[in-house]
């Protein structure tokens, strides 16, 4: 199978900007891990894009039958977007739900007869829109965090002594999120922010063990690969993911049948749901609040090689062949710290 995987900050597609430091570590890393992944199943042809700012690719070089477009401009990033495209099977897009980036891409390679190695544009979009995600969760009666557009939030309705988020309506992980711990501080970050309130959302803030799962989505399937605890930190008011335990051996985290049981309900609540898919969550006296579903492989993917002792690529395609057989099961869950 010829495959093009694609990482969006290091493809080229910010070629003509200041590429972000943190961000393109992230997906340099997600890159290579997928790329390794992919060619250690021994049945794909690999292809991708890459900023010609960066590092060549070793695992391209050493290979004479993958391909690597190096993109200076955007010009030569459509081309080399095109290029791959039209030479693949399938594709593997990683990257952000935010202003429509992933949901707009993966539609892009269906209109092109490709597979998607992902979810389908309507989950996509579905879940990338916090309030319409939310109002799925409460109408499948999964348990969630309230979720009120900031331009139709009415102080009343939404007193809690535990402080409130604020967040864009279809950001990813912590972009933009912000921790208010008052009434008047909601309302004075509001009114600097009063030209956007139609794409922020507020939540009320609900103090627990912050955590995530990386699920592998198929048909009507679900395994959870990982129980991830995520180690937020806050400067100046705003969130920030600085680090990530994969399959965390914290005691204070919930089961795995829990988190199994959470992952089918999503997946049954939002059809088109596919391959590797995060969730956030809020883990509180024994409950499992939904927070964001992330509809793309997350950060976690990097140390789940490691954690399990197990290829999750190849774990991927053995369900694509045969998703009515079950697979062995996963014998190991090792601890794995990611410094992000």
């Amino acid at each position: 199978m010829k495959i093009f995987v694609y990482e969006h900050i290091t493809s080229g597609a910010l070629a003509e900007h200041q590429l972000p430091t943190s961000l393109a570590n992230e997906g340099d890393q997600m890159l290579l891990a997928a790329l390794k992944d992919c060619h250690d199943t021994q049945r794909c042809t690999l292809s991708t894009q890459r900023d010609s700012r960066l590092n060549d690719l070793d695992l391209v070089e050493q290979n004479p039958n993958y391909y690597c477009h190096s993109a200076a401009n955007l010009i030569d990033y459509r081309d080399a977007w095109n290029r791959c495209l039209n030479q693949c099977d399938a594709v593997l897009i990683i990257a952000p739900e935010t202003n429509a980036i992933l949901a707009t891409l993966q539609q892009r390679a269906l209109d092109a007869g490709k597979m998607i190695l992902g979810c389908q544009p309507t989950a996509i979009q579905l879940t990338s829109d916090k309030l319409k995600c939310y109002l799925s969760l409460q109408k499948s009666s999964i348990l969630t965090i309230p979720t009120t557009l900031a331009s139709h939030w009415q102080q009343g309705q939404t007193i809690n002594p535990e402080g409130y988020i604020v967040k864009p309506l279809d950001g990813a992980g912590c972009l933009d999120t912000y921790i208010v711990n008052t009434v008047l501080e909601l309302e004075n970050h509001l009114r600097l922010n009063k030209t956007v309130l139609a794409q922020l959302v507020i939540q009320p803030y609900v103090k627990g063990a912050n955590i995530s799962l990386c699920v592998l989505m198929a048909s009507y399937e679900s395994e959870v690969l990982s129980i991830n605890q995520q180690h937020l930190s806050l400067s100046q008011g705003q969130l920030h993911l600085s680090a990530c335990t994969v399959n965390s051996s914290d005691i204070g985290l919930p089961s795995l049948e829990q988190a199994s049981q959470i992952a089918k309900e999503i997946q049954l609540a939002f059809p088109g749901l596919f391959g590797f898919v995060g969730i956030d969550l809020i883990y509180k006296e024994g409950r499992l609040y939904v927070v964001d579903i992330n509809p793309r492989m997350t950060t976690t993917y990097i140390g789940l090689r490691a954690s399990l002792n197990l290829n999750p690529m190849q774990r991927f395609f053995d369900i694509i062949d045969d998703d009515s057989s079950p697979l062995p099961p996963i014998t190991q869950r090792q601890s794995i710290e990611l410094t992000l």
